[in-house]
């Protein structure tokens, strides 16, 4: 049975938390054992709860999630919709897409007014897995088919290790209440596709295929974090005075070399979204013959000067 104890190891002590608050299992089991630890480790809890209007019936969501922050008498709760945040993205036209954007973009945008030390999100072991398929149909990197993490700057995801059977038994023993979306069943999100559909196939072909699979992200991670140390061994020899020599990043292989423009792009918070067709424009102009600036985004060039470049924000 999940207990506070289960999570206080990924609770850091008197700290603000925001917490992502749906309503739904996942997340009042989270905010409960949050609850519960709060005293101990001097936590202050801001329950966000964003209503995407996207069904009629949401804003009795939002009020049902203000009802049991009220009744714990020590969350405070903020509810806010789309129309109320100053957001403005490009998105696939992929509504799941949008709706994560728009959650991020509201629990950042609340971690800065409460001065929060982090966003505390519910996902599970469960999540972890559909995770990986729906990064693998998306032509993820080795690095996207690792998981989510732990802790990921801001972000703490302290539930990472609990099955979502876990969540539900730990629900009824202490006869806590929660919401269900209808739109988790819905077949149009790919998420609900891989839940409902391709996940039951596979646990039929082998009932050890969740635990396989985790056991085969653990082997990825583990290569992933072999790349990333032998990169940064690397970058410590061709660079210095944040200046790469060209000709020994041209030698390298080509993971490497985009392990290496990540690393730098990430380093000097220049917000692209990173493709391969970046990374190939990035190599292609470093390979030409003329000393040159090269605009790689609006908010970004690159300088190559004799024989070493370097990224510029504008």
């Amino acid at each position: 049975m999940i207990t506070a104890q289960t999570m206080q190891p990924f609770i850091p002590t008197n700290s603000t938390l925001i917490i992502g608050f749906s309503g739904g299992p996942d997340s009042v089991c989270l905010l409960s054992l949050l609850v519960e630890l709060a005293p101990k480790l001097n936590l202050k809890l801001i329950a966000a709860h964003l209503d995407h209007q996207w069904r009629q019936e949401s804003f009795k969501d939002a009020l049902w999630c203000k009802k049991f922050c009220t009744d714990r008498g020590n969350i405070t709760c903020v509810i806010k919709t789309p129309t109320d945040l100053n957001f403005q993205v490009k998105y696939n036209g992929s509504q799941e897409e949008l709706g994560r954007k728009l959650r991020r973009t509201f629990l950042q945008d609340l971690a800065a007014q409460f001065q929060a030390d982090h966003i505390v999100l519910a996902h599970h072991a469960d999540d972890q897995l559909e995770t990986f398929f729906i990064r693998l149909a998306r032509g993820s990197s080795l690095t996207g088919l690792t998981g989510m993490k732990t802790s990921e700057g801001l972000f703490l995801r302290p539930m990472l290790h609990i099955k979502k059977e876990e969540i539900l038994k730990y629900l009824h023993h202490h006869q806590i209440e929660y919401l269900t979306d209808p739109t988790n069943l819905n077949p149009k999100y790919l998420r609900n596709r891989i839940r409902h559909e391709l996940m039951p196939q596979l646990a039929n072909i082998d009932h050890r295929f969740p635990e396989n699979l985790k056991h085969c992200m653990t082997h990825l991670k583990k290569t992933d974090d072999f790349i990333h140390q032998t990169m940064l061994q690397i970058l410590q020899k061709i660079s210095k005075n944040s200046m790469l020599n060209t000709h020994d990043f041209l030698q390298l292989h080509e993971i490497l070399q985009h392990k290496i423009l990540m690393h730098l792009l990430i380093q000097q918070n220049i917000a692209i979204t990173p493709s391969n067709a970046l990374f190939q424009e990035i190599v292609r102009f470093l390979g030409s013959h003329k000393n040159q600036q090269h605009q790689i985004h609006p908010t970004c060039s690159i300088i190559k000067q004799a024989d070493h470049f370097y990224f510029k924000s504008l």
